[in-house]
């Protein structure tokens, strides 16, 4: 079945999963830096401060996730995704009426667990189990919620801080997931595929494991390291990028106009690895995404004449390309290897190992380039990582596929 088709069968629960992905964006970090300045006023906190109290309630959220993201096997998906609604709402409610850095502390805690972590959980969850055949291409098309909401979010919170305040339009925001994210995706999640989700269930010889049985299985310990290379190394890098661009002698300039490379490349690339996964499945695919991973890295190793002034566009269209596959590789990967019927609490297991490995990676970085160990070291070891980690996992999945 091809894109077209499919959207004109599915397009009102592929709709539930693209607004998950996209309300997911209240707890993004980009998001919640739009407001940094603010927060840090009003609060009295300097940059490490701030910064270390978002740190402090991200680890917290991607703990509290391992038990909070595993209701969604046991309830239906109408109460769990209410739920994660009402609790995004509340968060932006005690955003917007914080006094005290413990009702800050409190405030980012909610949304980066009921925004950033149990909004996009819901959606790659439920669509996941909810498809066999067009995994891929549905789990591609959701995946466009977040550049879908990423080009108005920025611009709707500069607008609403100019005319309201910073801390009021939080309470905006609170009222539109009430009035209208709530009802509109009550309606949606009831568009869920039953039969689909049943006859992935019950099919025969298909492995159905539970956390306990994930844990024994060397796969997953293998197929691991090259699952959180990417949200690891690139946070590191992507947060240390002015100090990349000057060891480089890249223009700052120029490497901020390579990200519209990036994000174009990146939806492209997610659109044409659906359908591959769907054909081929995500576990023949998975080890081959190292492959831009690998070219995008060695770039930074090179002589600067080699490709010239558009070596930051290769850079960051290489990361793109290398992104774009892993969103339909991973939604694709544990439904392959466990079933569906525990993948709530096999992504709330895996989720939170990604979302530390993002906290530390700039930590990491960063005090390696305090004491001078350059990025050319840094990006050395980086690709032997990857290159293990790729042998990793097709030695691991190499008899199972």
């Amino acid at each position: 079945m091809n894109y077209l088709s499919f959207i004109r069968s599915q397009y009102r629960f592929l709709l539930f999963g693209f607004f998950m992905m996209g309300l997911s964006n209240y707890g993004q970090t980009f998001f919640i830096a739009l407001y940094s300045g603010e927060i840090r006023a009003a609060f009295n906190l300097s940059n490490a401060g701030f910064g270390a109290l978002y740190s402090a309630m991200t680890l917290l959220s991607a703990a509290v996730m391992v038990y909070s993201g595993r209701l969604i096997d046991a309830w239906s998906l109408p109460r769990f995704t209410t739920f994660v609604l009402v609790g995004l709402a509340a968060g932006c409610v005690m955003m917007g009426l914080a006094t005290h850095i413990v009702w800050l502390a409190l405030a980012l805690f909610m949304l980066r667990h009921f925004g950033q972590a149990l909004s996009s959980h819901t959606g790659m969850t439920a669509i996941s189990r909810a498809y066999d055949k067009n995994r891929g291409q549905a789990v591609s098309l959701i995946q466009l919620g977040y550049a879908g909401f990423e080009g108005f979010f920025p611009l709707m919170a500069v607008a609403l801080m100019a005319w309201i305040g910073w801390q009021q339009s939080w309470s905006i925001y609170a009222i539109m997931l009430i009035v209208l994210a709530v009802p509109v995706q009550l309606v949606l999640s009831r568009a869920e595929p039953q039969s689909a989700v049943e006859d992935e269930v019950t099919q025969a010889g298909a492995p159905q494991a539970d956390r306990r049985a994930v844990l024994r299985d060397k796969r997953f310990y293998l197929v691991l390291p090259l699952y959180m290379a990417s949200p690891f190394l690139l946070t590191g890098m992507f947060f240390h990028q002015v100090q990349l661009a000057d060891a480089r002698g890249w223009d700052l300039a120029v490497l901020a106009a390579a990200f519209s490379l990036y994000a174009g490349l990146k939806i492209v690339s997610s659109l044409l690895t659906g359908p591959l996964v769907d054909r081929y499945s995500a576990r023949r695919i998975l080890p081959s995404m190292a492959v831009p991973l690998l070219l995008g890295l060695w770039l930074i190793l090179i002589p600067d004449n080699l490709f010239g002034p558009v070596t930051p566009f290769i850079y960051m269209g290489l990361l793109g390309v290398h992104l774009g596959m892993a969103g339909p590789v991973s939604g694709g990967l544990w439904p392959e290897l466990f079933g569906t019927k525990n993948l709530g609490a096999i992504r709330s297991m895996t989720t939170p190992i990604m979302v530390a490995s993002t906290a530390a990676s700039p930590v990491l970085f960063g005090m390696l380039l305090d004491i001078e160990i350059g990025f050319t070291q840094i990006v050395g070891v980086s690709m032997i990582y990857v290159v293990g980690a790729a042998m990793l996992a097709f030695l691991g999945l190499r008899d199972k596929v």
